[in-house]
């Protein structure tokens, strides 16, 4: 029955997306994950060489970003060492996924991402797309000559790290150095239909974006919507630490539901590719390609 209604659920949201597809109102909202399959790491693998000179297991630690502060407060605030691994880990060549490609060919032109990679950027170019890239304040008040598409990276990019969010101290002062793109933010999440993607309930990032939303949140809130994994028990985790984590992820959905945020839940990631081909599919089948060319037409007109 469970099964069913998610079903249920997957068919009215590609329904609807696919209304604010056409209209234009539709965002994406990607985290680490949505760049995880393309092989970069997530970050608990980028903090892992950083929390190992702290001489801490990483394995243990829920605050990521306050691993990454207190290596910073170990180095009398040099975060050389921090910028390095970010460059280190992403600078790996890699193409954008199936996932990445089939967004970038849709016509979405808003996309948010907490990523500092440049797969976004990269599956629009190769769909033949302009894309409009803004990882600083200052270039939010620019805009790109006939640009298809915005790419807002509100923790910044892999080429610039000294200036990413990375963090605590970039995180509390967020408001302060990057408050520009909560109002940004803000102002795409009352007039667009978003698809968080790519988020965990680890990820470090979805309290902090969470909050600024809470923020800014006004009533009659725009449906948004949200793909996670169903939690499913991890390796050495026993059978009190598993429920713990259910009742955690199933609360948590609860709670978006003050942001108006619908949860699909999903039992694998490839169920991602399934619903975003589905949206192609029903994309392209009210788009009508006619051609054609003959000496003689005969009867036809």
């Amino acid at each position: 029955e469970k099964k069913q209604m998610s079903d249920h659920d997957i068919e009215l949201f590609i329904k609807d997306f696919l209304k604010e597809i056409r209209e234009d109102n539709a965002a994406i909202f990607s985290g680490a994950g949505f760049s995880a399959s393309a092989g970069y790491v997530n970050w608990r693998e980028l903090i892992r060489p950083i929390a190992q000179e702290l001489r801490l297991n990483v394995d243990k630690e829920s605050d990521l970003v306050a691993v990454a502060q207190y290596y910073c407060n170990e180095n009398s605030g040099n975060r050389h060492r921090l910028n390095q691994a970010i460059i280190d880990q992403l600078s790996v060549v890699t193409t954008p996924t199936k996932n990445h490609n089939i967004l970038a060919r849709l016509p979405i032109s808003t996309y948010w991402t907490t990523n500092y990679d440049q797969l976004i950027e990269s599956a629009l170019k190769e769909a033949g797309k302009i894309a409009d890239v803004k990882h600083t304040t200052e270039q939010l008040a620019t805009t790109k000559p006939r640009r298809d598409a915005i790419v807002y990276k509100m923790h910044g990019d892999m080429e610039h790290p000294y200036d990413a969010v990375l963090n605590k101290d970039d995180y509390e002062k967020y408001h302060i150095k990057r408050g520009a793109f909560i109002n940004a933010l803000a102002g795409d999440l009352v007039s667009k239909t978003f698809l968080f993607i790519g988020f965990s309930f680890t990820d470090p990032n979805l309290d902090y974006i969470l909050s600024r939303v809470r923020v800014t949140f006004r009533e009659n809130q725009r449906r948004h919507y949200c793909i996670f994994k169903k939690r499913t028990k991890q390796d050495k985790e026993n059978d009190a630490e598993f429920e713990n984590a259910q009742i955690k992820q199933r609360l948590a959905i609860e709670d978006l539901k003050r942001f108006n945020i619908k949860t699909l839940l999903i039992d694998d990631y490839s169920q991602i590719t399934e619903i975003l081909s589905r949206i192609e599919r029903h994309y392209r089948q009210k788009t009508i390609f006619i051609s054609g060319s003959a000496e003689e037409y005969g009867d036809w007109t």
